[in-house]
Parts: C-alpha cells; sequence; structure tokens
C-alpha cells in the first residue's frame, strides 16, 4: 500500500510576513550562521545561488517559513520530536536571511533604476549639446566662408577645417579648427579680409563662443562615456545571499519531508519558485508479487508491460536525494 501524504500546504494572503516573523522568532544568538556555513566556501555560495533569481528564492522564503512557523507552534510534543532538525533558532536564523537578502535586493533593484537614469539624463544632455554644436558650427562655417572670399585656397582650408560630425569628438575638433581660423582672419586689422570681417561681424567674443561649446561637448561625450561608480550591492553579493538562503531552506524543508514520511499530518513545505533546485524524478519501489512477477525476465511475469510487479511510483519528492539540491 503506498504511504499517505499530506498535500502541500495552502497559501494565506494573511500568512505572516518575513518581519512579523523575525519579531515573533526574536533575534538569532551572535556566530549562528558562520557555525552554519562553517567549510562551506565563497564559491560555492556564489555558484548555488547564481543558478536563480533572487526573487524566485524569495518568494518561496516567505510562503515557507510562514508554514513552518504555524506547524511548530501549533504542534504538540509529539509532532516537535517528529520535526528533530528543526527549531525555532534555527527558523529565526532563516528569517534573518531572508531579510538581508530582500534588503539587498531592493538595493540592488534601486541602484540600477537610478543607473537607468542617470544614463538617460546624461544622454539628453549629449544630444541638447551635439544639436546646439552642430548649428553653431554651420554658422561658424557661413560666416568664415563670406570672410574668406572666393579664392580656391581659402575655401579649401575652410572645407578642411570645418571637418565632419560623425561622433561628438569630430564635431568638436571642427569648432576648434574654425575658432582657430577665426583667430587668424582677426589679426588682420587692414584690408580686403579686415573688411569682410566687419562685414560678417566676426569677432574674438563669437571665436571664443566657438571654443567653449567645442569643450562643453567633449566634456559631455566624456560624462556620457562614463562608466558609472560601482554599485554597494553587485551581482556576487546578492549571488551570496542567494546560496547561504537556499541552504537554509534546503534544510528545513528536508526536516519537514522526514516527518511528513512519519506523520502525514505534518505539511511537506514543497518548494515553488525554486522548484528546479530542488526536484527530483519520482521513486519507484520494486516489489514482488505473490505470483512472482517481478517485472524481471525469467520471473514468469512479462518484462516491461507495466502489467505486473512494483507498486506504484511515489509521488513528486521535492528533495534531491541526500546530496545538496543543486
Amino acid at each position: 500500500m503506498a504511504k499517505p501524504t499530506s498535500p502541500p500546504e495552502e497559501t494565506d494572503d494573511n500568512d505572516p510576513t518575513l518581519e512579523s516573523l523575525a519579531d515573533r522568532l526574536g533575534k538569532p544568538e551572535p556566530g549562528m550562521i558562520e557555525a552554519l556555513l562553517d567549510g562551506t566556501t565563497e564559491s560555492q555560495l556564489v555558484e548555488r545561488g547564481r543558478q536563480i533569481a533572487s526573487s524566485r528564492v524569495l518568494t518561496d522564503l516567505r510562503r515557507l517559513y510562514a508554514t513552518a512557523h504555524a506547524c511548530w507552534s501549533g504542534a504538540s510534543k509529539e509532532k516537535r520530536e517528529k520535526l528533530r532538525g528543526f527549531s525555532p533558532e534555527l527558523l529565526a536564523l532563516a528569517v534573518e536571511q531572508a531579510l538581508a537578502l530582500e534588503r539587498l535586493l531592493e538595493a540592488h533593484e534601486s541602484a540600477g533604476q537610478k543607473k537607468d537614469a542617470a544614463r538617460a539624463t546624461k544622454d539628453a544632455a549629449l544630444r541638447e549639446r551635439l544639436s546646439r554644436a552642430l548649428l553653431l558650427r554651420d554658422q561658424a562655417y557661413e560666416v568664415l566662408r563670406g570672410v574668406a572670399g572666393s579664392g580656391k585656397e581659402a575655401r579649401e582650408e575652410l572645407a578642411q577645417a570645418v571637418g565632419t560630425a560623425e561622433d561628438p569628438g569630430a564635431l568638436a575638433r571642427g569648432l576648434t579648427r574654425l575658432a582657430a581660423l577665426g583667430k587668424r582672419y582677426l589679426v588682420q586689422k587692414k584690408g580686403p579680409l579686415a573688411v569682410r570681417a566687419k562685414l560678417m561681424r566676426l569677432d574674438l567674443d563669437y571665436v571664443e563662443r566657438l571654443e567653449e561649446t567645442a569643450e562643453e561637448l567633449t566634456q559631455a561625450a566624456k560624462t556620457a562615456a562614463a562608466r558609472p561608480a560601482g554599485q554597494k550591492v553587485t551581482s556576487g553579493d546578492l549571488d551570496r545571499a542567494d546560496g547561504i538562503n537556499l541552504i537554509l531552506l534546503e534544510q528545513i524543508v528536508r526536516v519537514f519531508e522526514r516527518a511528513n514520511e512519519q506523520d502525514p499530518t505534518i505539511p511537506r513545505l514543497v518548494p515553488i519558485a525554486t522548484r528546479r533546485l530542488f526536484s527530483r524524478s519520482t521513486r519507484k519501489k520494486a516489489t514482488e508479487t505473490p505470483g512472482g512477477g517481478g517485472g524481471a525476465a525469467g520471473s514468469g511475469g512479462s518484462a516491461g508491460t507495466g502489467s505486473t510487479g512494483g507498486a506504484p511510483p511515489d509521488g513528486e519528492d521535492p528533495l534531491e536525494g541526500d546530496d545538496a539540491p543543486v
């Protein structure tokens, strides 16, 4: 006869939050998490946590820890004996680490949002600088073209100075060269060129404006391309916290699984969001029938037909055997 199993715990919108569980359980004693992780390397924690998103881990922690606390709070002495391996102190430690992960995730996501907003602001500022610089460059070209006159060499020199606007750097260089050309024109105080400069209103203030715009554009491009300052919460920090929480969750899930095998009224803690880290293929029990039909060849039964032989497979087990869940 197949062993009866209890249904997975039911979720309830009124389940206590991690914060309320922490208030009820109290703060764990110092040194507990270090003792639990003794022998586990940092790389092992990070590697385990890297396999799943922090938000999925938290989804299961909130639900399963609330169920574990409710079960323990209402359990008789006999049921608590079957829950050997579990304690309020262990749950308090698990809840504390879950809250730490929750805070890390919030800080990480907040930093990401701020970084995206800062990037958008920098990009908008650069686009504005580019637009203004391009308009000024085109205007300066027309002004200097009028000052240079119709000579071929002067026109070619002007065309070479203006350059292109394929990127902010090229546009800034063009503005700088146009400013230098303008200064050369202003040196001549007499003659046709000086007269054309006066007619075109080319003066030192205008040349300096070209130089300032080139500098502002260069600075805006550097700011937009600069990498953001290192975030306080890195992906590695999150992966490590995930790894710690998965170790604690695994321990608690295992205890309730073994207790359920002894007393089906004790709920199994079935991971859902993190199921793929804890799932395994269903077990099959090979038991012989009175007619000798164990499914083996030559035993009198039909091998591989499924009509005789072992008992039906047990239901899905959320554990990965006796090893780590990954």
